[in-house]
C-alpha cells in the first residue's frame, strides 16, 4: 500500500496541535507517548475524516484528568456539530455528562432509557447491574424487537 508521507505528517502535526498530544517531535512512534496522549491522538485521527458516526468505546479510560477534560471537550464538540456519537462506557460520570439520553443494555436487552439530567449515577448503575427494572416500568424488549 502506498502511503502519502507528506499528507500524513501534514495532518499529523495539525492533530498534534489541534488535541495537544505531548510529544517530543513529530516522528516518535504513537507507542511512546503517553496513554493520554496516545487517546487524544486516535480520537483526532478518527475525527479527522469527518465521521457522521462516532463510536467512542472508553474514549478516556486511563488518561489523566487533563487528557480526559480534552477529549470529553472534543466528544462534546462533535456533537454540537451535529455528529451522531454513540459513548460505551463504565464511566456513569462520562456517561451522564456527555450523553443527550442513556440507554442501558445488558445481557442482549434493552433495560431502560434514562434522561442524563435525571438520572443519578446510583440509578444508572444499578441499571447497568440490572438491580432495578426500567425507568419507565415497562418490560425490557430484546434487541431488534420493537416496544
Amino acid at each position: 500500500p502506498w502511503i502519502d508521507r507528506q499528507g500524513a505528517r501534514k495532518d499529523t502535526t495539525r492533530i498534534v496541535k489541534e488535541y495537544d498530544v505531548r510529544t517530543p517531535g513529530i516522528d516518535v512512534l504513537a507507542s511512546a507517548l503517553s496513554g493520554g496522549n496516545q487517546q487524544k491522538l486516535i480520537v483526532g485521527r478518527e475525527m479527522s475524516g469527518n465521521p457522521i458516526l462516532l463510536i467512542a468505546s472508553h474514549p478516556t479510560r486511563g488518561v489523566d484528568v487533563g487528557a480526559q477534560a480534552a477529549i470529553w471537550d472534543h466528544i462534546r464538540n462533535a456533537r454540537h456539530l451535529g455528529l451522531a456519537t454513540l459513548l460505551i462506557s463504565a464511566d456513569l460520570d462520562e456517561l451522564i455528562g456527555l450523553s443527550d439520553r442513556l440507554m442501558v443494555i445488558l445481557r442482549g436487552r434493552l433495560i431502560g432509557e434514562f434522561d442524563p439530567s435525571e438520572v443519578t449515577p446510583q440509578q444508572l448503575g444499578s441499571a447497568m447491574t440490572g438491580a432495578s427494572s426500567t425507568a419507565d416500568g415497562e418490560s425490557t424488549p430484546q434487541i431488534g424487537e420493537s416496544r
